[in-house]
Formats: C-alpha cells, structure tokens, sequence
C-alpha cells in the first residue's frame, strides 16, 4: 500500500475518483480534509465570472 498526502484546491478533486478508479483498477481509494481557504489565482477568476455570467443569461 502507499499514500501520498498533497494540497490540492477542490476544484480539482471533482474527477480525481474516477481517475483514481481507471489508475488502481478500482482499488485505489482517497479522504478529504478541509484545510483552508485561499486567494484564487487571477485567470481562475476571470474562468469563474465567465461561467456565473453564461448562467445567468441561460436563466
């Protein structure tokens, strides 16, 4: 067995189970923790208002 403890932001985890499952032949398995929260880099910013503003035309 190994682990691995990294940070990652949250965002990122959203896929990782199934990349985990493709990775370990389903055998893999991982734990969340909050740790903090954290300033958004710039282009994330500009990712995240592109995206609220797309939804609100599409309401």
């Amino acid at each position: 067995m190994q682990t691995i403890i990294a940070e990652i932001p949250l965002a990122e985890v959203t896929t990782y189970a199934r990349v985990l499952a493709s990775m370990t032949g389903g055998q893999g398995s991982y734990t969340l923790e909050f740790d903090r929260y954290d300033i958004v880099p710039g282009n994330i910013i500009q990712d995240i208002i592109a995206k609220n503003k797309q939804e609100e035309e599409e309401e």
